[in-house]
């Protein structure tokens, strides 16, 4: 990336687990101006050069003051409060915002067997049509797959270290994923380059990946990490396509948590979205650099054996 450009940032969420990375990733280039929006009664700790600015969403004059000569806002919002996106939006708008990040951060947005499968998926959708509607600003869609540390820690990759048990799914279907750290660094890098080249992004989705790697692949990664062998662990294997219908039949049931269960099984199916290796070419043009997958893995099971 041979030029850079700074611009005004502002994020919704920056205080997150991966809106707090994206805040370090920015700074590290030393030339954006970034401001956090939080709610009044937010405790949340900003580092000292974020502009942190209190308000109510709700409050349309508190954002539009907020908003007004900024280049971009980002918001990284939980899947609860989405809907808060339609407030901030209108607001970009009538600040002359030209650039918003929606809160995308997800798997393949475009992938229609992806889509058939996970209504969810398509729930985002509104966001982005009304940045459109509304004719002012630009919008670039975020894809990094599952977050690859974040699940770890969830055991959404079916593995509990400390108990040292397994569900693995059959097939050893290989997934992108991407760590919080590098979908911060990546976003940082990309809000970086020159308008010109920034242009070309405009109203697209853009894919970011540390890894494509296999569940079969992370327990290889762990096993050599714990310096154990794969007969000391419990592993028992599932079938993707029918670990996908139990758990649309608990969403039916009321089961929130299930949309999890049903997002892994169908990216674990050969087909639905979970490669998408041929459309990230970003890496290389942000010069952004090669996490070492055993590396991850091992602060990851550092971290996982050291919790009570």
């Amino acid at each position: 990336m041979s030029a850079i450009q700074g611009r005004k940032i502002t994020l919704v969420g920056a205080s997150g687990g991966l809106g707090s990375q994206i805040v370090h990733a920015l700074q590290l280039y030393g030339i954006h101006t970034i401001t956090a929006i939080t709610r009044t009664e937010s405790a949340a700790v900003f580092p000292s050069d974020v502009i942190v600015c209190r308000g109510a969403y709700s409050h349309n004059r508190f954002l539009v003051d907020t908003l007004k000569d900024q280049d971009v806002v980002i918001l990284v919002l939980s899947f609860m409060a989405l809907d808060s996106q339609i407030l901030i939006i209108n607001a970009a708008a009538q600040a002359g915002v030209p650039w918003v990040i929606p809160c995308e951060f997800a798997a393949d947005n475009l992938h229609e067997k992806l889509n058939q499968e996970i209504s969810m998926m398509s729930q985002k959708n509104k966001y982005r049509e009304y940045i459109d509607q509304l004719g002012v600003s630009s919008w670039i869609g975020i894809i990094n797959g599952p977050w690859f540390d974040w699940s770890f820690k969830k055991s959404y990759w079916g593995i509990d270290v400390k108990a040292r048990k397994v569900n693995i799914f059959n097939g050893d279907t290989k997934i992108n994923t991407t760590t919080l750290r590098k979908v911060g660094r990546s976003l940082a890098a990309l809000l970086s380059l020159p308008e010109s080249e920034l242009q070309t992004f405009k109203n697209q989705f853009v894919y970011f990946s540390s890894f494509l790697v296999s569940q079969r692949d992370i327990l290889n990664s762990v096993i050599r990490a714990t310096g154990t062998e794969e007969s000391d662990w419990v592993i028992e294997t599932k079938d993707a396509t029918k670990a996908a219908e139990d758990a649309k039949k608990a969403i039916e049931r009321g089961d929130g948590m299930a949309t999890v269960d049903l997002l892994f099984a169908t990216l674990n199916r050969e087909g639905f979205g979970g490669n998408y290796e041929q459309k990230v070419f970003l890496n290389k043009e942000l010069e952004l650099e090669q996490e070492n997958f055993d590396i991850v893995v091992r602060k990851l099971v550092w971290e996982s054996e050291s919790r009570i």
